[in-house]
């Protein structure tokens, strides 16, 4: 007979951008801080808070886990603005109206195992493999070409890009990356391999976050991440994987 173990829960909630990054593809949205917008990242916030989170774990490197916290205990203290990025509108606001003491940072952005950029390898794929390319990236050109995020609420924006056909796409388009190549001279996975790098770290510093059955936490990170890490996660069996439907719409 299985004695059954609680086990740490752990929701992963994908998000867009809010701020400038340097990603190949990134969401345009108008003036994140008009008192409409606020309003919509103020119902995110309120419907994320009900999965009432122990911890609160976010996307930006563990080596800026102090200067973070510093800005977050100005903002708890009254004294910082909000900057327009989700890790300040919906991550500071969180944690703060929850009390946390701090917020942990679990990414990583070192060069590590990679020897080329993601925009190296699409420009290599786009010049040298054209029929490959389109298969692989066409999806990612429409998605971006078609969306007008104007036209959405931000509440309808974190619906889509936490969608399970689109995240799983983000991670599909990922593992054919793998497929751009000459001969022996494996292009695409000189950048996929630092992106599997890139996110077993992440990986292991969430799993550092799980100190007792008893921790709920929250990751708040960009929806090309969502499915590679919730392998992770159903892999290692250390966590168990809420499902951010509950929230979003529930």
């Amino acid at each position: 007979m299985h004695t059954y173990h609680q086990k740490p829960k752990l929701l992963i909630v994908g998000t867009f951008h809010m701020g400038q990054t340097t990603d190949l593809f990134q969401t345009e949205v108008d003036n994140l801080l008009s008192i409409k917008r606020q309003q919509e990242i103020r119902e995110v916030v309120d419907r994320l808070k009900k999965f009432h989170p122990t911890k609160l774990a976010v996307e930006v490197e563990k080596k800026h886990q102090d200067s973070l916290n510093e800005e977050y205990r100005q903002y708890s203290d009254g004294n910082l603005e909000l900057k327009v990025n989700e890790v300040y509108q919906l991550g500071f606001r969180i944690a703060s109206e929850l009390e946390h003491k701090e917020i942990y940072c679990i990414d990583w952005m070192e060069q590590g195992a990679g020897k080329k950029g993601f925009g190296d390898v699409y420009e290599w794929a786009k010049k040298n493999q054209p029929e490959l390319f389109q298969s692989i990236f066409g999806w990612l050109h429409e998605i971006s070409n078609s969306a007008n995020p104007n036209d959405k609420t931000i509440l309808d924006m974190y619906r889509q890009y936490n969608e399970k056909e689109e995240i799983k796409q983000h991670h599909i388009l990922n593992i054919n990356i793998a497929r751009i190549k000459e001969e022996e001279d494996y292009v695409g996975m000189d950048w996929l391999i630092w992106w599997y790098q890139r996110n077993l770290i992440m990986f292991s510093n969430l799993a550092d976050l799980a100190t007792s059955p008893n921790e709920r936490i929250l990751l708040i990170v960009g929806a090309a991440h969502v499915e590679i890490l919730s392998n992770f996660i159903k892999e290692c069996g250390l966590f168990e994987l809420e499902e951010v439907d509950k929230y979003l719409y529930g």
